[in-house]
């Protein structure tokens, strides 16, 4: 009958490469410290989305920007945990990751609320108009569908803190 390796024996060649998304621990240990200290740049258009179609466009920009070091946090500190879901530090790494998408998720949660509060027809318009924002017009679409289902900036920021149950 076959056996397996604990995940511990498995050789580092057969896990996944995660040096391929931050070199070290210690590189990523950095960037979700750089991470979760640049989430007030998102915070800074709060009440502003509505003003010119520019803060749109540039808070559309920086929400895309931290988005992707998201991703990329999660995506390592993921790797790390699935190659042995029994490493502690493995799971305080993942854990961290967890926390800085939802700090995202909490600091971003204006957003919705805030395009919603503004008249389809003036997003709709800025659209049209500008081309930049055109990459955005199923979002608009889809969140205007959907707006039945979105809270108050408050609400949505609590629930964007709170971390998904099945994970």
């Amino acid at each position: 009958m076959p056996t397996s390796l604990p995940r511990n024996k498995v050789a580092k060649q057969h896990t996944w490469n995660s040096e391929s998304v931050f070199a070290t621990p210690e590189a990523f240990e950095s960037e979700l410290k750089n991470f979760v200290e640049s989430l007030p740049a998102i915070k800074k258009f709060q009440g502003h989305l509505g003003e010119k179609p520019d803060n749109l466009i540039e808070a559309m920009s920086v929400l895309e920007k931290l988005q992707a070091r998201a991703n990329k946090i999660r995506v390592y500190a993921n790797m790390s945990h699935s190659v042995d879901t029994a490493n502690q530090n493995a799971a305080a790494m993942n854990g961290k990751a967890v926390s800085a998408l939802a700090q995202l998720r909490a600091a971003a949660s204006f957003i919705d609320p805030e395009l919603l509060s503004l008249v389809n027809d003036t997003l709709e318009k800025w659209i049209n108009d500008d081309s930049r924002l055109k990459l955005y017009a199923h979002y608009v679409d889809d969140l205007f569908r959907k707006q039945a289902h979105v809270r108050s900036a408050e609400v949505e920021e609590i629930l964007g803190m709170l971390q998904d149950p099945f994970r």
